[in-house]
Parts: C-alpha cells; sequence; structure tokens
C-alpha cells in the first residue's frame, strides 16, 4: 500500500513540475506539536490537485499522514470554495492505513480588505478505509491575511480524528495551526 502511495505522490509532483509554473502553489504549516507540507496545482481552470506531509508528536500518536487529492475549484469573485476527494494514508502508533476521503472548504471574502474566513472538512466513509483504519475526521476553520498577491498567511485551529481496529477512537492533531502559502 505505501508503494502505491509514494507513486501517487511522484506522480502528481510529477505533474506539478510539468505544468506553467504560476498555477503551482506551497503551504507550510506548524501548531502544538505538529508541521506540514502541502503543494497544489491547477491542472485545469477549475480543477487542482494537491500532495501533503503532516507529522505530529508523540503526545497526538506519533503519526506520519500523506495526502494525495483532486478537488474541483471553480474559480469565482469572493467566495473561494472547492470540493473533491483525497486518498490519506496514516502511520502512527496506533496502526496504519489509508482510504479515500470526501470533502471540501469554503472561504470567503471579508468588509476588512485582504481578509478572508472559511474552513475545510474532510471524512473518510468505513467503507472506503482499508488497513487497521475504521474511518476519519479532518477539519478546522482558518482565517488569512493576503501578504501580496500571491502569499498569504493564515492561523486557525485543526481536528483530526480516526477510528482504528483495536485501538478506538484518537485524536491525532487538535489545536491551533499557522502556515504561509506561497504560489509561483
Amino acid at each position: 500500500m505505501i508503494h502505491k502511495m509514494l507513486f501517487l505522490v511522484a506522480a502528481t509532483a510529477a505533474v506539478a513540475v510539468a505544468l506553467p509554473a504560476h498555477a503551482t502553489s506551497i503551504s507550510a504549516s506548524g501548531g502544538d506539536g505538529a508541521f506540514g507540507v502541502q503543494a497544489d496545482t491547477a491542472l485545469l481552470p477549475a480543477l487542482h490537485a494537491n500532495v501533503g506531509y503532516l507529522h505530529t508528536d508523540s503526545d497526538r500518536g506519533n503519526a506520519k499522514i500523506y495526502t494525495v487529492g483532486l478537488m474541483i475549484a471553480p474559480p469565482t469573485p469572493l467566495v473561494h470554495w472547492a470540493v473533491g476527494a483525497r486518498y490519506q494514508y496514516q502511520g502512527t502508533r496506533y496502526g496504519s492505513g489509508g482510504g479515500v476521503e470526501l470533502g471540501g472548504s469554503l472561504f470567503v471574502a471579508t468588509p476588512i480588505p485582504l481578509v478572508s474566513v472559511g474552513g475545510y472538512g474532510f471524512y473518510m466513509p468505513s467503507g472506503a478505509a482499508n488497513g487497521r483504519i475504521r474511518h476519519s475526521y479532518d477539519y478546522g476553520a482558518q482565517l488569512r491575511l493576503s501578504l501580496t498577491r500571491s502569499i498569504y498567511a493564515y492561523a486557525g485551529y485543526r481536528y483530526m480524528r480516526t477510528s482504528f481496529e483495536g485501538a478506538g477512537n484518537k485524536v491525532l492533531y487538535k489545536g491551533p495551526s499557522l502556515g504561509l502559502s506561497v504560489g509561483f
């Protein structure tokens, strides 16, 4: 399974490198005992591919989480929304496994210039999970501040919980998240 995940990550990265530079963004985030990176690229004007990695400390299962996804994100004024699916693999001290998550995001401009607010959420149902994972949730809220046309900083809250076979429900991350996204 890990070989399939690595293949998907490598394939998505190769596509991202082959596309025009203005269609790609890289973000890095950190929080209470966690750090992550994500790359996003536009395959078409309304279709985006992304890959990501999140690591949590030993208090949160010592999780290493790999994600690759496809999102439909049509360009709209004032509101940025996306829906899609992603494959996520989780390696934790509670067990390992992966599955397909469904979800999306919604961010809206505020009356304060350069500031938007919104959230995201993904759910992996038991029928789409494999390995020791029964199901999982990943959701959060963010406040974004545009620093330039292609750079924004964000602050928010993230909650990630997975139900593991034999270990029950485990919170892999719960707390603040700060990050920076840079577009090319």
